[in-house]
């Protein structure tokens, strides 16, 4: 493995991830709706959509490149729908019982999480046009990019998470009655979902 291309490989990476994108904004809705353990459905659902951007990056094929655009934006609008029905339960959903908080589910909160990431075109363009340049032909290209990969996922977990967590106990340690985790969860969830529904539908090619 060269070195160079790995230490820039770990930098390009530290400074994508730096800024939040919607995999962070989803996460942080779940977990100050339901917990820690929706975040982590939810950053495993991201996890398996980076692997998706990983293979098509690593198989280089024109052709599902050229798909890829056209099936996009369809992805997109269907994931933002799917996102924001989830922000109408959250907000007007059924409660728990009393006591308890309203419990998640992990299948939808899981494929939510996958549809926001491997339909963020910030993703698809580090992957695609970035990834491959990190890939030296000197050397054993499919374990660089299971080890590129790793760090990335990883890393990219740590960030969603990190975002996640740290939001989710700032908002349970505020003192203000009236900002309630289940409002703030729904709005976030609701910014992602239009966000995604309106990249998309512009996207989509015009007959």
């Amino acid at each position: 493995m060269d070195p160079v291309l790995f230490l820039a490989f770990l930098t390009t990476t530290l400074l994508f991830l730096v800024v939040p994108g919607p995999s962070v904004a989803f996460a942080t809705a779940q977990a100050l709706k339901y917990g820690t353990r929706a975040a982590l459905v939810a950053t495993a659902g991201d996890a398996l959509g980076t692997v998706v951007h990983i293979v098509i990056a690593v198989s280089s094929l024109a052709a599902l490149m050229a798909m890829s655009d056209m099936v996009l934006p369809y992805l997109q609008v269907a994931g933002g729908i799917f996102i924001l029905y989830m922000a109408y339960q959250t907000v007007f959903g059924a409660e728990g019982t009393v006591g308890q908080p309203a419990k998640a589910s992990g299948r939808a909160t899981f494929w939510a999480g996958f549809f926001a990431c491997v339909a963020n075109p910030k993703a698809i363009v580090f992957f695609v046009a970035l990834f491959p340049a990190f890939i030296s032909p000197d050397h054993n290209v499919l374990l660089q990019s299971v080890v590129y990969g790793a760090i990335f996922i990883v890393l990219d977990a740590v960030s969603i998470l990190g975002y996640a967590l740290l939001t989710m106990h700032a908002v349970r340690r505020t003192t203000r009655r009236w900002l309630k985790p289940d409002l703030l969860s729904g709005m976030g969830l609701f910014g992602v979902g239009l966000a995604m529904v309106i990249k998309g539908y512009r996207a989509i090619p015009q007959t």
